[in-house]
């Protein structure tokens, strides 16, 4: 109903011709400003959009660059522990020594050795190794950086197994170690 009477008030409006040029003023104004608006916007947006690629694609070589870095850093730390190892398994010693070395190994963390057993195994694919079966006793602290210091010898000594215990009352551990210590034979690399 209110559009009815509205729209017959508009239509009789129209009429006057003064009415007319205000509408068809307001409508090329707002055309105008449309088309002005758009001529402002579209370099505006274009721009806005070329930066927006332009900082993603930074954003890429910056993080391609830190992946590169870090992969560069990575491989160089894996070259260097290869090259440690390799130094290790070349290195000659005897059982003698490499008792003196887990003994002293021992002393250092303040870990008591309560037995130990080592056997020699037979070479296969250019090495050889030697197994020890170690037991010792000492804090929790002290027993994991005396396991932890095995890396630190000058040989090859892998920590394989470990078995932990300790009785009811007391904080000492004991621990059953099953260590293996590899070197390289004939001169294969």
């Amino acid at each position: 109903m209110i559009w009815a009477v509205f729209k017959e008030d508009l239509f009789f409006s129209l009429r006057h011709p003064w009415v007319r040029i205000g509408v068809a003023g307001f409508v090329f104004a707002t055309l105008l400003g449309l088309i002005i608006g758009l001529a402002y916007w579209w370099p505006i947006t274009q721009t806005a959009n070329k930066l927006q690629a332009e900082i993603e694609s930074r954003l890429r070589e910056i993080s391609n660059a830190e992946y590169n870095s870090k992969l560069a850093q990575a491989s160089a730390h894996a070259a260097q522990q290869t090259a440690l190892i390799d130094k290790k398994l070349d290195a000659s010693f005897t059982q003698a020594a490499l008792v003196q070395n887990i003994a002293a190994l021992a002393r250092r963390h303040k870990v008591i050795i309560v037995s130990e057993a080592y056997e020699e195994g037979k070479a296969k694919d250019g090495f050889s190794f030697i197994v020890h079966e170690i037991t010792v006793q000492a804090g929790y602290s002290e027993l994991r950086k005396f396991i932890a210091g095995f890396q630190h010898l000058p040989t090859f000594s892998i920590v394989q197994e470990a078995n932990f215990s300790r009785s009811s009352n007391s904080s000492v551990i004991k621990a059953q170690l099953n260590i293996i210590t590899y070197r390289r034979t004939g001169g294969q690399k």
